[in-house]
């Protein structure tokens, strides 16, 4: 399954809507119940464009079949103290995970991150999404503690894995 990794466009917004959206729906690790993500364009456009804009954030996209199947966000600090250090969020269409989507967006995160001066990656996993846990264990990230019902989903609190990786 061949698919392209590339920094979000302003033209890709409507695209970028739905692939959010239907991320969200279809995982239950998010933290948007389903149906509750449903941004206007005008905001939607307006958050992309902040991020294309700033040169302490990007969104990758990841581009398969014509249609966007997976993102991800990496946001920095500009304070002095912590600007060594990124925070990512990352999302897979379900049909699209373990084809290398999400290795591959992690991938141009960790790129992004070294142009930038980046030595630390930071993500937050639900310890309940296996699948999520061993993506980015795979890729190097090291589980460094646990958050203790950090999300309520459906009735259940849900705690989550504090992940980080050293790049040199």
């Amino acid at each position: 399954m061949a698919h392209v990794i590339r920094e979000i466009s302003i033209k890709d917004v409507e695209n970028f809507i739905d692939l959010l959206s239907k991320i969200y729906d279809e995982s239950e690790f998010t933290f948007y119940n389903p149906g509750e993500y449903s941004p206007s364009i005008a905001s939607a456009s307006q958050n992309l464009e902040n991020y294309i804009t700033s040169p302490s954030k990007a969104i990758y996209v990841a581009e398969s079949d014509e249609q966007l199947v997976g993102y991800a966000f990496v946001n920095t600090e500009t304070y002095e103290r912590t600007q060594h250090e990124a925070v990512i969020y990352l999302g897979v269409k379900k049909y699209y995970q373990k084809h290398g989507v999400g290795q591959a967006l992690i991938n141009a995160i960790e790129a992004w991150s070294l142009n930038h001066k980046i030595r630390r990656i930071e993500a937050t996993v639900v310890t309940e999404n296996g699948r999520a846990v061993e993506l980015f264990k795979g890729t190097g990230f090291q589980i460094e503690g646990e958050l203790k019902d950090k999300l309520y989903i459906n009735g259940r609190y849900y705690n989550e894995y504090v992940m980080a990786k050293i790049l040199n």
